[in-house]
């Protein structure tokens, strides 16, 4: 990493700023019209460089991330023709693009690509690229087109990896990155709750809610939104709410145990109020997801005895609520908590069934990534003829490895369990390295905190298509680029953990 004077960076921002003007005023001499919007970028572009220089530059990605639960406007976006509509989330994601550039160019950073869990990445990366070259970038179902499952879902998320890996240098990017999930999080904790009571009989507890456009059950003119009948939160479907909550339940707890001042309080607060917030949610997976989370962090995240207490204390008091709560648990009201939707999960056995009927057609490439919908549009759904017939539309394989394996075949899945592997592997090596009384973030609960995310995201994506989640997959991936970057800085300086407080600009 190159280090640059404060000097040669006011003399680098001037003449960067200087290109910008001049690029401007010629644009607007040869084509007049655009004088008012090149002037405008001229701003936009002075604002990124400004941040590059003087500002934390990996804000842009948890601004981009939780930019989903907020700015994701159904009505805020721009038509493209053949593509894509320009949303808000994917203009801030190209905005934070430029601003990475501009961070490493003014700075001098050097870019690493020394890591095997990058490798695996870009090889995933190009192989699902050219597999979806082979069968073809659109479908016949406009919903499922693989030009957007790969670019929004794979593409953008990988590169936020890359571009976050390369910008963490010390230890206080971590509370960057916490702090602002958990500021947003008391949003979605008061959307959850207001949601939850016009679902229970209180409808006019939707009028509380901001923007309005979470009220309606579908945005846009596709009609796409679904789960309305649930805790939501600001989202089109319950699952990146679920996931978000769960993650800051645990993300609360490492806080809680390393900060001081009022805003612990406040912590302790919202740690207290999301649990019932997940439970608003409906989703079996995410019940899951936060029991298996605690199963971890009671191990790995607590010391000692003290962990395997809380551990079988939990484990007590959820078995007298499921036996106090019986007959709520077993129904089929998602409201009071019901597990028993049989019909569900009759269709995800089907859709299995289906997803694996494909892969032994085409076991080593699949169908084509994204192109399951085609094929599967025709296949029997039980008594009801074929799924379109019996849904009216397509359904995808609600399981993220019947996806790779349907959908790219056994190569697409082996590099896809590489790159977990690889990532855990990583993640592994950082807590070993980290000292077990290390006193900052930078500590083994960090560690902790991401296995419980990986629980978390993987737990969800059995039961459900992740490439449809793009904020969840966008925040695994970039907490995952955190701990790699951890791993090599730790592993390169051969020091305790405390030296990367006061490293980096």
């Amino acid at each position: 990493m190159l280090a640059i004077g404060q000097q040669k960076l006011d003399v680098l921002s001037l003449c960067a700023l200087a290109v910008f003007v001049i690029a401007a005023t010629v644009l607007s001499l040869v084509v007049p019209a655009l004088m008012p919007w090149s002037f405008l970028a001229l701003a936009g572009a002075g604002v990124l460089l400004y941040w590059s220089l003087r500002w934390e530059i990996t804000l842009w990605t948890w601004v981009w991330i939780l930019s989903y639960g907020l700015l994701d406007r159904p009505l805020w976006y721009g038509a493209t023709e053949g593509f894509f509509n320009l949303t808000i989330p994917r203009l801030i994601f190209a905005a934070a693009v430029v601003g990475f550039a501009l961070f490493f160019l003014v700075r001098g950073k050097r870019l690493h690509f020394d890591r095997p869990i990058l490798w695996a990445i870009l090889a995933l990366v190009a192989y699902v690229a050219v597999n979806t070259s082979v069968a073809g970038w659109k479908t016949q179902i406009a919903l499922q087109m693989p030009y957007y499952r790969f670019l929004v879902a794979m593409l953008f998320p990988f590169l936020m990896f890359f571009l976050v890996y390369n910008s963490i240098d010390r230890e206080k990017q971590i509370a960057w990155a916490l702090i602002p999930l958990s500021i947003y999080g008391w949003y979605a904790l008061y959307i959850a709750y207001l949601q939850y009571a016009a679902i229970v009989g209180f409808p006019s507890a939707r009028q509380f809610i901001w923007p309005n456009y979470i009220n309606q059950p579908t945005w846009g003119s596709d009609n796409f939104g679904i789960h309305f009948d649930r805790a939501r939160g600001a989202y089109t479907m319950v699952y990146p709410q679920a996931i978000l909550l769960t993650l800051l339940f645990y993300a609360d707890l490492l806080l809680i145990r390393k900060i001081r001042g009022g805003y612990r309080a406040a912590l302790m607060v919202q740690a207290m109020l999301i649990p019932p917030a997940i439970f608003f949610t409906g989703l079996r997976a995410a019940y899951l997801a936060f029991l298996l989370c605690g199963v971890v962090w009671c191990l790995w995240g607590a010391r000692g005895r003290l962990g395997k207490s809380k551990l079988a204390l939990a484990a007590l008091a959820l078995g007298l609520l499921v036996i106090t709560f019986w007959s709520a648990v077993s129904s089929r009201e998602r409201k009071v908590g019901g597990v028993g939707q049989v019909p569900e999960a009759m269709a995800r056995v089907t859709l299995a069934r289906q997803a694996l009927e494909v892969a032994a057609q085409n076991p080593l490439f699949g169908v084509g990534f994204g192109h399951f919908a085609d094929v599967q549009a025709n296949l029997r759904y039980g008594e009801g003829g074929t799924t379109e017939q019996a849904f009216a539309t397509s359904l995808s394989q609600h399981n993220l490895l019947l996806v790779m394996l349907a959908d790219t075949g056994v190569v697409g899945l082996a590099l896809t369990l590489a790159v977990f592997y690889l990532v855990f592997r990583e993640s592994r090596q950082l807590y070993r390295r980290i000292s077990p009384d290390a006193p900052g973030l930078l500590c083994r609960p960090l560690v902790v905190l991401w296995w419980v995310m990986m629980v978390n995201y993987l737990t969800n994506a059995m039961f459900a298509d992740p490439f449809w989640d793009i904020p969840s997959t966008a925040l695994f991936w970039s907490l995952g680029a955190m701990i790699v970057a951890y791993n090599r800085l730790l592993k390169r300086r051969g020091a305790e953990t405390p030296s990367l407080a006061a490293s980096g600009a």
